[in-house]
């Protein structure tokens, strides 16, 4: 009996110990209220990302389409990653990343991903000049992605992703840069429609 009482006293201590403490987050690390959170996450502006730790679980909400302007010194080293040699006018620089296996892209048959289609290119191609790139961290399920038909490159040294890609956000990814630097990104699943779109939002600027 004595066993018992001392197991009973026990329990709410374990689980004490087993619960964690849950952050909610904004993209600039600031603290908000699960409100706020969850309002976002039911948006398509945002893309809900999470992080565990034995005592911590952070919630973090990120604007799926940052845009922003990369500088001189970024511009010339983002070229050379991407061994762009001549220069570029009124080109676009397009960027399909891909972070590696994950929930969203680990199927392990061939993609029916519509941005794998004929019309992707050309199109994109009717919008602008392009210097296109096909860029992974891990080839983990690429085989799955046309690996033997597209040129995919790898991110030495994850240039491409600390430059536009801070986390990992699920599926694949994609950056539109144009010739003065100015950039608009698609964090997580999208298709060829909102590559086309990105693009001709850049044009007109």
């Amino acid at each position: 009996m004595k066993y018992i009482i001392i197991f009973c006293l026990l329990i709410p201590l374990i689980l004490s110990s087993q619960e964690k403490k849950i952050k909610y987050l904004n993209e600039n690390y600031q603290e908000i209220d699960k409100d706020e959170f969850l309002n976002g996450k039911s948006s398509k502006q945002y893309l809900d990302l999470y992080f565990e730790s034995d005592t911590l679980i952070q919630c973090l909400l990120v604007r799926r389409k940052p845009i922003g302007r990369l500088n001189e010194s970024q511009f010339n080293e983002l070229k050379e990653n991407l061994s762009i040699k001549d220069k570029i006018e009124d080109d676009l620089i397009v960027i399909i990343y891909y972070p590696g296996k994950d929930r969203c892209n680990g199927m392990e048959r061939y993609s029916t991903w519509n941005i794998f289609d004929r019309d992707y290119l050309k199109k994109l191609k009717k919008i602008s000049d392009i210097s296109h790139h096909w860029i992974y961290k891990d080839d983990e399920n690429l085989k799955y992605y046309y690996q033997k038909k597209i040129d995919w490159k790898k991110d030495n040294n994850q240039f491409i992703e600390k430059l536009f890609f801070k986390y990992h956000y699920p599926c694949f990814s994609c950056v539109v840069i144009d010739s003065k630097g100015n950039y608009i990104a698609y964090y997580g699943e999208f298709g060829k429609q909102t590559v086309w779109e990105i693009a001709e939002e850049l044009k007109s600027i």
